[in-house]
């Protein structure tokens, strides 16, 4: 189950964050051309991927020639795993220490680094790709990003689920989902499991989950916990990005699986859901079920809780997509999806048959300090159990799960 990741929440003790986390994902070569010479100029700098762009803080020791050139002459090229982006690039300043950005260059690179590295630094660098080819490979870009940033918080995922009582609801209400939908010898495959707070408990119901991430720490967790519970043959660890699953599926000797599902933030991160969607009716046999656990672009509780304190722009930031930095809880660009424009995307391949609010009355995982005293929190839980089912509430959750049937 892939939950979105707090950006308020940054230092390496919360988040323990690796201290020596693998170079996929976290470089890339920034070619300028140099502003006295003319020649290409190359750098290697580390970088993040946020709404389309490409941020990169300089390091904080000396004068840097790449920034430099930059303001100069803004044509830059990214060189990244074979992919080549031309882009445009403008130097900007950081908002102070609460920057969003600062926060998720932080959460991926560990608060120990930043401060050795960068600390005190007030400049960063935004690339804008030029091209639609420079946006394929951008997408490839942001994937290596996500993988970073969730193998650097593998190690302690379970704690950010388990520690936030909001994060264990959204999990029990789509464990308690999942194994109505799935029967025990059943097999399906999971998108973006993470450490499996719901891969192990459909699998102890008796189902067989082929469990894919896209980060390799996140399924060495799994694997471990898998093995302590006795389910190692009952899970099936898949190291893939979204479009690869059809193939490794297929290595491992399935032609068809009972049914998928996907929880919680995947689906809100994938740079290439239509290719996702396809696959997955290609995957499912007919008339098999998925679920589709997604971050709801109308949330009742930020557009009155936020408007009361007179935020509108938090109130209403759902509603423009991509999902403007700092105002999201996922690491990497994010889209929300409404009931309506998901059902769009999935409507020629799945038919919808249900809808779940979740954390309709309740505070989503990131406002959690709003929790009431327990006696009435008791009483809120009764309630949203009673309408997380009924229109227009089951379109009003923090997120909403989505059951739906495989066409054809």
């Amino acid at each position: 189950m892939r939950l979105a990741v707090s950006l308020g929440r940054v230092n390496s003790e919360d988040w323990g964050l690796s201290r020596s986390l693998s170079s996929a994902g976290q470089y890339i070569r920034l070619e300028t051309v140099g502003r006295k010479s003319g020649h290409p100029h190359d750098v290697l700098v580390r970088f993040i991927t946020v709404g389309g762009s490409i941020v990169v803080f300089p390091q904080k020791d000396g004068r840097q020639d790449w920034v430099a050139n930059i303001r100069a002459n803004p044509s830059v090229k990214v060189f990244s795993e074979g992919k080549v982006i031309e882009g445009k690039c403008s130097i900007r300043r950081i908002q102070g220490l609460r920057d969003p950005l600062l926060g998720i260059f932080t959460r991926k690179y560990g608060a120990e680094e930043v401060r050795k590295r960068y600390w005190g630094q007030q400049i960063y660098a935004e690339i804008e790709p030029l091209s639609q080819t420079a946006a394929d490979d951008y997408e490839e870009l942001v994937y290596a990003d996500l993988e970073a940033a969730f193998d650097g918080v593998a190690e302690t995922y379970d704690q950010h689920i388990l520690g936030n009582s909001m994060n264990v609801w959204l999990r029990n209400r789509s464990v308690t989902l999942l194994k109505e939908l799935f029967k025990p010898g059943d097999t399906v495959l999971e998108v973006g499991c993470g450490t499996g707070t719901e891969t192990l408990s459909l699998a102890q119901h008796g189902v067989k989950v082929l469990a894919s991430d896209i980060s390799s720490k996140m399924l060495d967790v799994l694997e471990e916990k898998a093995r302590a519970a006795g389910l190692r043959e009952s899970v099936i660890p898949i190291h893939a990005r979204p479009y690869a699953l059809i193939e490794r599926v297929a290595e491992l000797g399935y032609r068809t699986v009972d049914g998928a599902y996907s929880t919680y933030g995947a689906i809100n991160t994938e740079p290439r859901l239509d290719r996702l969607i396809q696959d997955l009716h290609s995957m499912i046999k007919p008339e098999g079920k998925l679920l589709l656990g997604v971050w709801n672009k109308y949330c009742l509780y930020e557009l009155v809780g936020y408007a009361i304190r007179m935020r509108p722009s938090m109130s209403f930031a759902r509603l423009r997509n991509p999902v403007p930095v700092g105002k999201s809880r996922f690491c990497v660009t994010t889209t929300s999806y409404s009931v309506g424009s998901l059902n769009g995307l999935l409507s020629n391949r799945f038919k919808l048959l249900r809808v779940y609010g979740v954390e309709i009355l309740l505070p989503p995982s990131n406002l959690v300090g709003y929790l009431p005293p327990p006696p009435f929190l008791n009483f809120l839980k009764k309630v949203e159990v009673g309408l997380e089912g009924q229109y227009p509430w089951n379109r009003l959750g923090d997120h909403f799960l989505g059951v739906y049937s495989r066409r054809g």
